[in-house]
């Protein structure tokens, strides 16, 4: 055996697996395709230094004592000043102008009734099948927004911010599961990083990783030992017990060769859990030419619901703007060059900053997550005919309790944390359960 238990992925669920398997006697590697460890919890520390802007999770959901994260982070904050992204808020419309409190009135009016609609559907005992969003709310819709003007565009804003959270469009997400596993209560804005605080996590533990490693291929037609191939070492790698955290979106494109299958009733728990997509289209400028009070803008678009309706706003001397696009449109915005996005975006703010001389920006970074070969995509969504049953399937032990399974999207409501998936802490749950299942399997008491 070269170790007892190989960890497939340096992510917080394969880093959470590992600390916990420092409380026992087992040897243990974590196995990480990428030249650096976090996952989609990476911070970029060198195209704005002496900025760091993170490059995926940027939020520690649902910040206090409840949350796993929380003592790793307020042990490690020491880089962390505890500036949190505070301001102003712009609600802009199409062109820049403001909303009139009597539109915005309306709109919200409107919103509320129809987040009731679908609550009411969501809870209603006799809807047995699963619809999308978008279905359950097309009739209401119709009937109570405008065919245009600005009360159709807040509403549109409005519902847009649920696309963006679960970076989804509603043709996508599930009616059934409106709202389950939201993260409760606030949410910290990690200023050194996410992904930097993920790598001091795993400093601090001395963890054994083994970088530029891409598992391919994981057999267990021996009973007595697993062998897993790499990409990158024509020798085999033998252990008892695989823990599994890679993300949703490889699972999906197949990227580990299973010997034998993976079970049906796993393959169709991969294939039908959703996985979205949220980009950010990080820009530098020499100037701040917006409000330096103002922490971020959500703008109401006249073409279409969502089209860059948030952005972040980093004052002087970053002089940052960060737009989170996410769903359909992101999956459009990965296709076109940086030179056509860059243009689309600087289109979009001088028609909502009209009177702004605004210049070209000096740097920029766009994540193409859905292009990446070891994500495929951001995190995971409720789809139609999915729940915490899909999430119970994928998380749960194949190969007689020899292969453990973690992820964000892996995440089972244990009845003692409080309960979420597709966050970064969802993620590092799911990896202790994992190990603690190893352990009671080969640690005797």
């Amino acid at each position: 055996m070269n170790a007892d238990v190989i960890i497939v992925g340096a992510g917080a669920a394969g880093i959470a697996a590992a600390i916990e398997l420092q409380s026992t006697n087992l040897t243990f590697v974590i196995l990480e395709a990428r030249d650096r460890i976090g996952g989609r919890a990476y911070t970029d520390r060198e195209t704005f230094a002496p900025a760091r802007v993170d490059l995926g999770a940027s939020w520690i959901h649902s910040y206090g004592p409840q949350n796993i994260l929380y003592s790793f982070h307020q042990s490690l904050k020491s880089e962390d000043t505890e500036r949190r992204i505070g301001g102003t808020q712009l609600c802009l419309d199409y062109d820049g102008k403001r909303f009139s409190h009597e539109a915005m009135f309306q709109a919200r009016d409107i919103y509320l009734q129809i987040d009731e609609h679908i609550e009411s559907y969501r809870s209603s005992k006799e809807a047995e099948e699963d619809q999308s969003i978008q279905q359950i709310m097309q009739e209401i819709y119709d009937r109570l927004v405008p065919n245009n003007g600005p009360v159709k565009r807040l509403v549109d804003l409005y519902l847009s911010s649920s696309e963006q959270y679960d970076a989804a469009d509603f043709a996508q997400l599930s009616g059934k599961q409106w709202g389950v596993g939201a993260a409760d209560g606030g949410d910290f804005w990690v200023p050194s990083g996410y992904g930097n605080l993920l790598e001091r996590i795993a400093e601090k533990h001395n963890l054994p990783i083994e970088l530029n490693t891409l598992v391919t291929r994981i057999d267990t037609t021996d009973p007595e030992r697993i062998e897993i191939t790499t990409s990158n070492n024509s020798s085999k790698i033998h252990c008892r017990r695989v823990i599994i955290t890679i993300p949703l979106g490889c699972l999906k494109h197949e990227t580990i060769t299973f010997q034998p299958p993976l079970p049906d009733w796993k393959r169709q728990a991969i294939d039908q859990m959703g996985m979205g997509l949220m980009n950010k289209l990080i820009i530098k400028f020499p100037v701040c030419f917006w409000n330096e009070n103002v922490a971020c803008f959500v703008h109401a678009c006249n073409e279409r619901r969502g089209r860059f309706r948030f952005a972040l706003c980093l004052p002087p001397p970053e002089n940052i703007l960060i737009f989170l696009v996410t769903g359909s449109f992101a999956h459009e915005l990965e296709v076109l060059s940086d030179t056509e996005t860059i243009e689309q975006i600087m289109k979009f703010l001088r028609q909502i900053f009209p009177e702004k001389t605004i210049p070209d920006p000096t740097h920029y970074r766009l994540t193409r997550w859905a292009h990446d070969p070891l994500s495929y995509g951001s995190y995971s969504y409720f789809s139609v005919n999915t729940g915490p049953h899909t999430i119970e399937l994928l998380a749960r032990e194949t190969s007689d309790g020899r292969v453990q399974w973690a992820g964000e999207h892996a995440n089972v409501d244990d009845g003692i944390h409080q309960w979420s998936y597709g966050c970064v802490h969802s993620a590092f749950q799911s990896g202790q359960r994992a190990a603690k299942n190893i352990q009671s399997q080969l640690c005797t008491s």
